[in-house]
């Protein structure tokens, strides 16, 4: 006869195994992420894609568990050409099947941009889960005091 306790240890491993295969599927997952240099000017700095290219791949909907989307730097790019452009709206990729997420906030001395990140994933966690992509891109700028993040995900049928 199992007893009980041998069951709940074998759950337990079960549930660790399911754990740490996640965050190995994330972590190549991002390890592929490309380096967008060839952006130049246009290009985040590596950290800050890093970042939130690992924020936004947590909030994913895991609908289809076997395929998680993918970090393009055209993305990034279109989103720092978006950026740039004060007549252009940060919605207008809509028309491209894209879906915007947008943040500003204020800039304040002595706060680092991995905190500011962490605040505009704040603002689209409830909002990621609900978008099925299959692709994203973000970029970031910092003009007039303030600090701007776009992340423009690709939406599959």
């Amino acid at each position: 006869m199992v007893d009980a306790l041998s069951i709940h240890s074998v759950m337990e491993q079960c549930y660790v195994l399911a754990i740490f295969l996640s965050v190995v599927a994330l972590s190549e997952s991002i390890q592929q992420q490309p380096d967008c240099s060839q952006l130049r000017q246009y290009a985040m700095p590596r950290n800050v894609r890093l970042d939130l290219a690992t924020k936004v791949l947590a909030y994913e909907n895991k609908r289809d568990a076997s395929v998680s989307a993918v970090y393009l730097c055209a993305l990034e790019g279109l989103a720092g050409l978006i950026l740039e452009n004060p007549h252009k709206p940060l919605t207008c990729p809509h028309s491209l099947g894209m879906h915007s997420l947008v943040f500003e906030i204020e800039e304040e001395p002595d706060i680092n941009v991995g905190v500011m990140s962490q605040a505009a994933i704040n603002v689209w966690k409830d909002h990621i889960p609900h978008v099925r992509f299959g692709s994203f891109g973000c970029n970031y700028r910092k003009e007039h005091g303030k600090h701007k993040y776009l992340c423009l995900l690709k939406i599959v049928n």
